[in-house]
């Protein structure tokens, strides 16, 4: 009876220990107005990158932002930053290390039989285009102005965009359905190299990466260094550098 007693006493105390997001704690940190301000962008582009790379991902066939699952992000950045170590000192007042990454929340880049009337009117930022279909998806996620490419018809690229943000995963997808759209592409790369910060998460720990590039950057870094941090039950604690 002791020892029930004492395996229930320690599940409880465990369980205490950590809160309803598993070991990493992030109840235990309190974002502050300098993280939310300098790393959002950071945070949308690293959750992004979760997505993109994970089919599988919960959120994969979400168009809407999960801004409690960035809110988490930023939460681990912060806790780095809230931390004591030569290491942190380095990667954010030192070098001021942010994301190398360039997904688009707010753009989509179609290609387009240029000759269909819907299309006409569209590249033209005529607003409705005459094609039910076409329009109830501009209408429901805000697309209202259109770019055209460079030698446009000729190159039968134009990018419409929104004033919200999405993730276009979905939504590049539903453009695809659409008969006059031949391929629809949202951003999901920069060109060259630089800083990055990369994140790994489970439901045990988080590990986020940052680095510096040195050398002939725009056409890929020859020099990376990087800082390796993990958090943990609401805290961060610098692991190595290479």
């Amino acid at each position: 009876m002791k020892i029930f007693l004492y395996l229930v006493f320690f599940i409880l105390v465990l369980n205490s220990c950590n809160d309803s997001d598993g070991l990493v704690g992030y109840q235990k940190i309190d974002l502050d107005p300098y993280i939310i301000e300098s790393y959002l962008h950071d945070a949308k582009q690293l959750y992004m990158d979760e997505i993109y790379h994970n089919e599988n991902h919960f959120n994969y066939s979400d168009p809407s932002l999960d801004n409690e699952e960035i809110d988490k992000i930023l939460k681990i950045i912060q806790a780095v930053y809230d931390s004591r170590s030569p290491q942190r000192d380095t990667v954010f007042d030192v070098y001021q290390i942010h994301g190398y990454y360039c997904y688009s929340f707010s753009s989509v880049g179609l290609m387009v039989e240029t000759e269909r009337p819907e299309i006409q009117s569209l590249s033209e930022n005529v607003f409705p285009t005459g094609d039910e279909e076409l329009d109830n998806l501009l209408t429901a996620y805000g697309f209202d102005s259109v770019r055209t490419a460079y030698s446009y018809p000729n190159f039968p690229w134009l990018t419409v965009y929104t004033q919200q943000e999405f993730n276009m995963l979905p939504v590049e997808k539903e453009f695809m359905e659409i008969e006059s759209v031949v391929l629809a592409e949202f951003n999901k790369g920069c060109i060259g190299d630089g800083n990055n910060i990369t994140l790994k998460r489970d439901s045990d720990s988080a590990v986020i990466t940052f680095s510096i590039g040195m050398g002939d950057c725009p056409a890929g870094c020859i020099y990376h260094k990087y800082w390796e941090f993990k958090v943990t039950n609401g805290k961060a604690r610098f692991i190595k550098t290479y």
